[in-house]
């Protein structure tokens, strides 16, 4: 809609009764996504991010509120840490002894618009909310747009908020079905779905899994014909990763993968540092123990180290340590380091009193002018504290953004 937040936050009241109105009346409709490509690495396609104008963005935050409210007895978002928390229990208490990967092909462009209004309308009856959705699904994601774009009749554009509970919705029976059956232990996180059975029933669940994904649209790779994708093993010799998280015999560890994406994102603050005209060593300081620590902000937990705190491997985070100590060296800078090993204790322990972790959502007025002031160099003369909470959130809003591209693609 080529209008800034900036404009937006003064436009917003406004903004919102027009939201409101022409939903309430059944006018409402979405305009065109921009396309954002994400690279998944060489080799790989990259993934489609469905960009939304701000005012679309707000609807779609309002009809993922509602559906999230109608749908909370049902449907369950864990996060991946409680999962890879189930994964740990489920394996140590030795009930089962093989593990069966599932890989659903292209899951988001698959979803069938038509079985996914049918199974919104068996618990939302009103045809305007059901016509808002649909406009929200339908409409066309697009580099550049064009009079002739037609609107897409398949799949749910991908990083919209409403993106996650949709295909939640759609695997909903699915998903209850095995959940229920007490000789397995099921998990689903997007498109990766896990189970932990005996060895025994694997070849009988590959058989019934597959077909029943499929009358839904859906293709899941079998594990005999695509290994690559879709893999299986036993639980007592046999390596296997699971949502960024690798499990190896008893040692919980990160992928390779998200490691590495780490580690280069530090070397990249670095280098930015050197090249950097004003070259502050307070800056840099700031932002590479927001990188170790993470943080909280708008009451979510962010940061790489956030995501991996069910790791067991301690080893890992001392060479982290030492990887930072040998960048400072390295780059001839003389700055108070945190510690890896250290912030992640205190988020297994001490997550609720640390002050070890930045929690941006308990600034006040004095340390968010701080912030604004002593890292980025705003002067916050003459401003209001809706103004400088303003060009808080929005600095702060870039740097969580930066942390987040250390696990973008760490496993899912």
């Amino acid at each position: 809609d080529n209008m800034s937040h900036e404009t937006f936050w003064r436009l917003q009241k406004d903004e919102i009764k027009t939201i409101r109105r022409k939903s309430l009346s059944g006018d409402y409709r979405f305009n065109k996504y921009k396309l954002k490509l994400i690279s998944k690495g060489r080799g790989k396609a990259p993934r489609e991010i469905s960009i939304p104008t701000i005012r679309d963005k707000i609807a779609l935050r309002a009809i993922c509120d509602f559906l999230q409210e109608i749908y909370q007895d049902v449907v369950s978002f864990d996060l991946p840490q409680d999962m890879v928390v189930s994964v740990k229990e489920a394996i140590s208490e030795g009930e089962y002894d093989y593990f069966m990967k599932f890989d659903v092909a292209n899951f988001y462009p698959s979803v069938v618009h038509e079985q996914l209004i049918k199974r919104l309308r068996a618990k939302i009856r009103d045809e305007k909310i059901l016509s808002l959705i649909s406009s929200a699904i339908s409409s066309p994601t697009v580099s550049k747009p064009r009079r002739d774009d037609l609107p897409s009749n398949c799949g749910v554009p991908q990083g919209l908020s409403i993106s996650n509970i949709l295909a939640a919705i759609y695997l909903l029976n699915v998903d209850k079905y095995y959940r229920a059956n007490k000789s397995i232990k099921y998990y689903r996180y997007v498109d990766d779905v896990m189970i932990l059975c005996d060895s025994t029933d694997s070849e009988e669940i590959t058989s019934d899994l597959l077909p029943r994904f499929k009358r839904l649209g859906l293709k899941v790779y079998d594990p005999k014909e695509n290994p690559e994708k879709s893999s299986v093993g036993y639980l007592n010799k046999d390596d296997f990763g699971y949502l960024g998280y690798y499990f190896q015999c008893g040692v919980v560890t990160a992928r390779k993968g998200s490691v590495e994406n780490l580690r280069e994102s530090l070397l990249s603050i670095f280098t930015g540092y050197k090249h950097s005209k004003l070259k502050s060593p307070e800056f840099l300081e700031w932002r590479v123990n927001l990188r170790v620590t993470g943080c909280i902000f708008q009451n979510k937990s962010k940061g790489w180290m956030y995501f991996f705190s069910e790791i067991n491997d301690e080893t890992l985070l001392h060479e982290l340590d030492d990887f930072l100590k040998r960048l400072c060296v390295r780059f001839g800078v003389t700055i108070k380091l945190k510690s890896f090993v250290r912030a992640f204790f205190q988020i297994k322990y001490n997550r609720r009193e640390t002050s070890y972790i930045p929690n941006f959502d308990e600034y006040d007025i004095t340390k968010k002018t701080y912030v604004l002031t002593h890292y980025f160099n705003k002067s916050v003369k003459g401003m209001t504290d809706e103004e400088i909470d303003y060009h808080f959130n929005k600095r702060i809003s870039k740097q969580v953004k930066d942390i987040e591209t250390d696990v973008k693609d760490a496993g899912y």
